[in-house]
């Protein structure tokens, strides 16, 4: 038997003991037929059929499963592993999500890199879990940073290692991630040997290797010792503070007094600022991603949170996705380029009617969708469609409190 036939047997079984569940998730037309197709083993015709609902259906992570299994059955182990990191980012935590990355980690030994928001790295890097895990945050518990902004980006004073740098706070970057020139540049060398891997961009499907190191980051009053850095090639936008840092806090952004108010994880104090109204997320441990279900013209559908994505509200990578979520380009929209770390790729800009995201409720949002991307990530809900508003971030209780300011 060779490899693909046995790891095909593994998913079909997996399959097989998760059909009882979902099947009413597959109750419309299209995809209940496909279904049928999938029972009858003719996988390369359900494999279609499946493809043609993501554009006739909503969004629906059972559809997406059968359409990746279908796939993979035919033969087409590329198009199967992006349907399955659609899944598993659509829903994270279920059985469904541990299904399609348990089969994930079968056809993909490394870790799977994921996307986020312009202009910042397009990447879950792989981790250094050593680091990570002896990593020690010291400082009070509470504290708070200002932020200089400049073109919508909230960009925070560091220092690594005691060089200071200014860095992008981005709530989607999964690490802390730096250039190789811009570390050399303050005095710091970067990592030696062998990359990791390879990642990329939102703008473009351009690659460059990265590294991983280890070094003492400050921000305020905190410092984290033994804190993992991401070092890119060449970084082409600026350095970010992400996920890296914030995911030691409960933290609050206050767009008016241009403040991050930082609280320990779990500390005593945590609750003061939990005034206003409070929306639900997910957590996803995965390239720490911060999902919310957004309503797009009176459907609700999952979105990555990236206060780093300032190019636009919402950030779509392909007209596909586009579609997806009800938001395709009119025939007036604007050609444009957008940067990140990868550099320049070009965009479509238009506006949705209406969106809304608990009690905050927006007309005429700016949205861009990629023309150069292939990308298998949730779209962005960026830094512009919060203007107006405090934004407290609970990892806790995995809750977002929002103050109209």
């Amino acid at each position: 038997m060779t490899l693909v036939a046995a790891v095909l047997g593994g998913v079909l079984c997996c399959a097989a003991s998760f059909v009882a569940v979902p099947t009413c998730a597959l109750a419309a037309e299209g995809s209940a037929q496909a279904y049928k197709l999938y029972q009858a083993k003719r996988y390369k015709e359900a494999a279609q059929m499946f493809e043609t609902c993501f554009v006739s259906e909503p969004p629906n992570a059972t559809v997406y499963y059968y359409a990746a299994v279908c796939n993979q059955q035919s033969g087409n182990l590329g198009r199967a592993k992006y349907l399955y990191k659609q899944v598993v980012l659509m829903s994270p935590g279920t059985a469904i999500g541990q299904y399609a990355d348990k089969i994930l980690r079968q056809l993909e030994p490394l870790p799977h890199t994921t996307s986020n928001g312009d202009p910042a790295p397009s990447t879950s890097f792989r981790r250094d879990t050593t680091a990570e895990s002896n990593s020690v945050v010291s400082g009070p518990e509470e504290g708070a940073i200002y932020y200089r902004e400049t073109g919508k980006q909230m960009l925070v004073p560091v220092e690594i290692n005691n060089r200071s740098i200014e860095m992008l706070l981005d709530t989607g970057a999964p690490e802390i991630t730096i250039g190789r020139d811009q570390i050399e540049k303050i005095g710091i060398r970067p990592p030696d040997g062998k990359a990791l891997g390879t990642t990329g961009g939102s703008s473009n499907d351009a690659r460059q290797n990265y590294w991983s190191m280890s070094a003492t980051i400050k921000v305020g009053p905190y410092s984290i010792a033994n804190c993992p850095l991401a070092v890119i090639n060449n970084n082409q936008a600026e350095p970010l503070i992400g996920q890296g840092f914030l995911k030691f806090f409960d933290y609050t952004v206050d767009q008016s007094a241009k403040c991050i108010r930082l609280r320990r994880k779990g500390g005593s104090i945590a609750a003061a600022s939990r005034s206003g109204q409070f929306i639900p997320f997910v957590f996803q441990e995965s390239g720490n991603r911060i999902v919310v279900d957004v309503e797009i013209n009176g459907k609700k559908l999952p979105m990555i949170l990236d206060t780093g994505n300032t190019a636009s509200g919402i950030s779509f990578f392909s007209s596909a996705q586009a579609k997806q979520y009800g938001l395709v380009p009119p025939d007036d929209a604007i050609t444009t380029s957008h940067y990140g770390v990868s550099g320049s790729g070009k965009c479509l800009e238009y506006s949705a009617s209406h969106v809304r995201l608990g009690p905050i409720d927006k007309n005429n949002v700016r949205v861009s969708m990629h023309l150069e991307t292939n990308v298998s990530e949730l779209p962005l809900l960026g830094h512009e469609f919060f203007e107006g508003w405090q934004y407290n971030i609970d990892l806790a209780e995995r809750k977002i409190w929002l103050l109209h300011r």
